[in-house]
């Protein structure tokens, strides 16, 4: 049996975070901590054995015991019903990927999902060094070009921009809840917002970065590296600490992590296939 989880029983999930990974997850606990969107299912309510934690335009958490019968024979079905139609109404997604805090829950994506095509690849989890940081901008310094200007995130330009309002509010319930809990800059060309950089969740003091670029024509000008700079200092500045995610194939987020001063903690292994 697979059910969802009401929110007032999120707590019943913290006793399935048993690997340290899981525990220090910002945005698993984000969605857990209900900062986030996300959707929580499990085996039984009273006492889950098993869960899937679902962090809306992000990924999926499996956790538990991955041998759990009952959960497993319903488990690929749920993936293409629920799971799938989920994902399209929330963000528009077409892609189920997870990530897993053990080998043994790769062996059992396995099985589940039969003949799919799927995809193993590894999450690259940094948390900001401050002092690393701080010589940074000691350093030469990006400077924005003349026709490029940085400003704060507001909810009226959330309102007022689609691209962003689309892509924050996956994460976000709303511009409100953003503008509560959330730091965020963007890049403006010609008053056109082209490049953000973002809480896109929140884990108490616990920051975790987004940076997105819409005009793909102003790439490799430095734009990353000047709203991380920004947004970094900000969190600083309120006593938050700072974290980033990448694939460990994507060695320009790599190189960017580097130079705003993030030191390498763990990865965490990616299971990914089309539903």
């Amino acid at each position: 049996m697979i059910v969802k989880l009401p929110k007032e029983h999120y707590a019943k999930i913290n006793t399935l975070l048993i690997e340290p990974q899981a525990k220090n997850e910002n945005v698993l606990n984000a969605v857990l901590n209900s900062m986030n969107r996300g959707s929580v299912y499990v085996d039984q309510i009273e006492e889950p054995r098993t869960a899937i934690v679902y962090a809306v335009g992000l990924v999926y958490y499996l956790l538990g015991d991955p041998e759990n019968e009952s959960f497993n024979s319903q488990l690929s079905d749920f993936i293409s019903t629920q799971l799938k139609q989920e994902s399209l109404d929330l963000c528009g997604g077409t892609w189920f990927c997870s990530i897993l805090f053990n080998e043994q829950w790769k062996k059992t994506l396995e099985t589940v999902i039969g003949r799919r095509e799927y995809y193993v690849d590894y999450r690259i989890c940094y948390e900001l060094d401050a002092v690393r940081f701080r010589n940074s901008l000691e350093q030469p310094l990006h400077v924005l070009d003349e026709d490029l200007t940085i400003v704060e995130i507001t909810k009226e330009l959330i309102i007022g921009v689609e691209d962003l309002r689309e892509e924050l509010t996956e994460y976000w319930s709303s511009a409100e809840s953003f503008m509560q809990h959330g730091i965020g800059y963007a890049v403006l060309k010609n008053d056109k917002v082209i490049s953000t950089c973002y809480s896109c969740c929140v884990n108490g003091d616990r920051h975790e970065i987004y940076i997105a670029t819409f005009d793909q024509s102003v790439r490799n000008r430095g734009l990353a590296t000047i709203l991380g700079q920004q947004f970094i200092k900000e969190c600083l500045k309120r006593g938050f600490s700072v974290f980033w995610q990448t694939d460990e194939s994507n060695e320009p987020s790599k190189r960017v992590a580097d130079k705003l001063g993030f030191d390498y903690t763990n990865r965490l292994m990616a299971f990914e296939f089309e539903f």
